[in-house]
């Protein structure tokens, strides 16, 4: 009986029903200390924890957990049951202050990992000097930072040591305790040249066709100098034409299969358009694809303002030929009421001695610029200047109001605000392209993004005729003319019975009244 517990003891584990561990490891000590200086120092790193750890990492090999800068040994890692020991082979040089980093890579046994990663800094005989070299690591192309990539640091002078960091998840990258060998305006410094890449076969070589960028940062004590680094896939070959699309008859945008770097000038880029009589005409002006987006919604701004100048224009005429046209009324209702006491005037006198009645004066007023004849009419204006087409061939619009009120958007670009790259240009021709004519477009001289000269070719292109909108009685902004679509109303009869009198009308401005005689009247 005395056996059976104690077989039940020995094969008792943990109790059930405990609160779920959720909690990650967390480094409680290490050898050395941080900023320990240790001269002549030979052992091993160890990072211990305040748990047991796994010996799966959430990502690459144990190997690659570890990151010791300067990287002056091939590096051995090995776990234990609650700690994490490095060793460098040939061991840890002298005069050195190295900068050993555990990423966030390590779990516990609950497949909890840690949420940053651990550094430590000591010395094997200098005092550490803060000097920090950090930055983002972002995609040429979509300006995006970019994770797990390494970056090297090695001093264009004097020591060969290679620095080493790695980016986290936003491509953020430091490397710290750099050294000063160099003097600069009586200061130590330290230039060093920088590069970073994706180590896609974890070869620890920068290969050729690997996703890379470099740069150079001078480095001062105490400073901490921020930079960026774009990568960019490694090119050897020129940018062509792959597709031409006549936006309208003197607009070409032209595609390449590689990206156009948007900061240099299309200034030594030729672009020609040829017919079947082998007649040429070139391209008077060229515009990367953010130029040509600024200068049609420039162009649209114009346009609209003066739209506006039309319209306050169109309201002050409208305006003075209402006034007029209340003038008119109020004459014509002064004539009735001079109309209205002739007729009582001559009610009680003899009809057979009368003569005949005279008819009722008129007063006719002629304003410049008042509608005559044809009211009712516009008259003709010129053509409203219509705005260059936008990239997808539809006009261009005027830019969008701002809203005070809507969170701020922005268009996509690097960490430092520097422009994306695009695949297309637009070109402005000299002469009109007819529709349905074909030609062919010919480009060279187009450098690409990796800076590879000598791009363009040819393309074979079409305008097409625009298309008819199915309501044809609306006429376009840039036409002009009356529509001849509309027919004149002839169901109103003109009154043929009243005879117009073509007599001189006296002037009644200034009128006398009198009786049927000529005579004036008196009482």
């Amino acid at each position: 009986m005395a056996l059976v517990w104690g077989a039940a003891c020995a094969q008792q584990g943990s109790p059930r029903g405990g609160p779920e561990d959720r909690r990650p490891p967390v480094v409680v000590s290490t050898t050395p200390d941080t900023f320990a200086i240790v001269p002549d120092f030979n052992g091993a790193i160890r990072f211990e924890f305040d748990e047991r750890i796994s010996e799966q990492v959430s990502g690459g090999t144990l190997d690659e957990a570890v990151i010791v800068s300067p990287r002056t040994g091939d590096l051995r890692v090995r776990h234990e049951r609650r700690s994490i020991v490095i060793e460098v082979d040939g061991g840890f040089e002298p005069d050195r202050v190295y900068r050993v980093t555990l990423l966030p890579v390590i779990r516990d046994l609950f497949s909890n990992q840690m949420i940053d990663a651990f550094e430590i800094v000591f010395s094997t005989g200098p005092t550490p000097v803060p000097t920090t070299i950090a930055g983002i690591v972002w995609d040429r192309i979509t300006g995006e930072g970019m994770a797990d990539y390494e970056v090297r640091a090695v001093a264009t002078e004097g020591d060969p040591a290679v620095h080493v960091a790695m980016t986290d998840a936003d491509g953020v990258f430091a490397l710290r305790y750099l050294p000063s060998p160099m003097e600069q305006g009586g200061r130590p410094a330290g230039r060093f040249r920088l590069v970073a890449f994706e180590d896609r076969n974890r070869d620890g070589i920068v290969d050729p066709m690997e996703v890379q960028g470099s740069g150079v940062q001078l480095v001062f004590p105490g400073d901490t100098l921020p930079m960026t680094m774009s990568v960019l896939q490694p090119d050897t070959t020129a940018a062509q034409v792959t597709s031409v699309t006549a936006l309208d008859s003197v607009t070409v945008l032209i595609e390449f299969d590689d990206y156009v770097d948007p900061e240099f000038p299309l200034a030594g880029v030729v672009v020609a358009v040829g017919d079947e009589d082998s007649v040429s005409v070139a391209a008077t002006r060229l515009f990367h694809e953010h130029e040509y987006v600024t200068y049609i919604e420039d162009v649209a701004d114009s346009i609209a303002v003066l739209d506006s100048l039309d319209g306050v224009a169109r309201e002050a005429e409208r305006a003075v030929r209402d006034s007029i046209a209340a003038v008119q009324d109020s004459i014509a209702a002064v004539q009735d009421s001079i109309a209205a006491v002739r007729d009582s005037l001559t009610a009680g006198q003899d009809s057979t001695a009368a003569e005949p009645a005279l008819a009722p004066d008129t007063v006719t007023i002629l304003v410049p610029g008042a509608a005559g004849p044809e009211q009712g009419q516009e008259e003709a204006r010129p053509a409203r200047p219509v705005a260059p087409p936008g990239l997808d061939g539809r006009p261009a619009s005027r830019r969008a109001p701002v809203d005070p009120n809507a969170p701020l958007r922005s268009e996509p670009a690097g960490p430092g605000g520097e422009r994306l790259p695009s695949r297309q240009i637009v070109a402005v021709l000299g002469a009109l392209l007819e529709p349905n004519s074909p030609y062919q477009l010919v480009v060279s001289a187009v450098r690409n993004i990796a800076a590879i000269p000598l791009g363009g070719g040819e393309s074979a292109l079409v305008l097409e005729p625009p298309e008819v909108p199915a309501d044809t009685a609306s006429v376009g902004d840039s036409l002009s003319g009356s529509d001849s679509l509309v027919v004149p109303d002839t169901s109103v009869v003109p009154d043929t019975s009243v005879v117009p009198d073509t007599t001189v009308v006296p002037d009644t401005s200034a009128i006398t009244l009198g009786d049927v005689s000529g005579r004036p009247y008196s009482r």
